[in-house]
């Protein structure tokens, strides 16, 4: 019998507290994905660890921390994840003043939260292959949600294997690290929030320039860099 293909995803949100704050104040909320096959894994840590020695960032690396003092390792960051062609990136981008929790998610954002979740990862998750997913660590009301993200997703998709899906700490993954930066890139061009930080804004246009575009919704067949704008249907329609 011919094994599966393993996968690794690390997946971190972005600005979730516009999902659920329950007011209408506009604004896009943001998860993120890192795919890579789970025998790249040890490649993928001592490429970053090799930056960390050449910039000397040490701890932690993510959007917020992007700074004229840490600029080109961001930069090279982003290279790194561009010339490694086993990683790719999926976020999903949702626009929280078009959220209607009370029609379609029975009042619960958590719930809804999660059912982005599950748009973002099943569409990739293919038959013949094994993934195990690892999201940022999170507090939730309801302690099962990713129990019952994990076995969605494994009804929505027979021919594969979600073989685990747990929470871990960002600080403890360079991988979900990794996956803030690309993320906070993408919601800093919808919520125009880097504007000012010219470091920020070299790292967007960074981006920019690997891809060839602005950094907007792409295709649904784009496999290395993939960003999905969710159309929301309103309750009036």
């Amino acid at each position: 019998m011919q094994a599966l293909s393993s996968w690794d995803i690390y997946c971190d949100e972005s600005r979730p507290e516009l999902f659920v704050s329950g007011k209408a104040i506009g604004g896009w909320t943001l998860i993120g994905s890192l795919w890579m096959p789970s025998e790249f894994r040890q490649d993928f840590k001592a490429g970053v660890a090799s930056l960390r020695a050449k910039h000397g960032i040490w701890g932690e690396f993510k959007w917020t921390k992007v700074s004229p003092s840490s600029v080109d390792f961001y930069l090279d960051l982003v290279d790194y994840f561009f010339d490694s062609s086993p990683l790719r990136f999926r976020t999903i981008a949702i626009d929280s003043s078009r959220l209607d929790h009370a029609t379609f998610h029975s009042s619960d954002a958590e719930l809804g939260f999660y059912k982005f979740y599950y748009q973002l990862l099943t569409h990739w998750i293919v038959p013949g292959s094994s993934f195990s997913i690892f999201c940022d660590n999170k507090v939730n009301r309801d302690r099962r949600r990713l129990t019952t993200l994990g076995q969605v997703l494994r009804n929505a998709n027979p021919g594969s294997q979600v073989s685990q899906l747990q929470a871990v700490s960002s600080s403890q993954s360079v991988a979900v690290q990794l996956c803030d930066v690309l993320m906070g890139a993408c919601q800093s061009q919808l919520n125009l929030s880097a504007h000012g930080s010219a470091a920020k804004e070299a790292v967007r246009s960074r981006i920019e320039q690997r891809i060839g575009h602005a950094l907007r919704r792409t295709y649904p067949s784009e496999r290395k860099f993939n960003v999905f704008v969710i159309e929301l249907r309103s309750n009036a329609a």
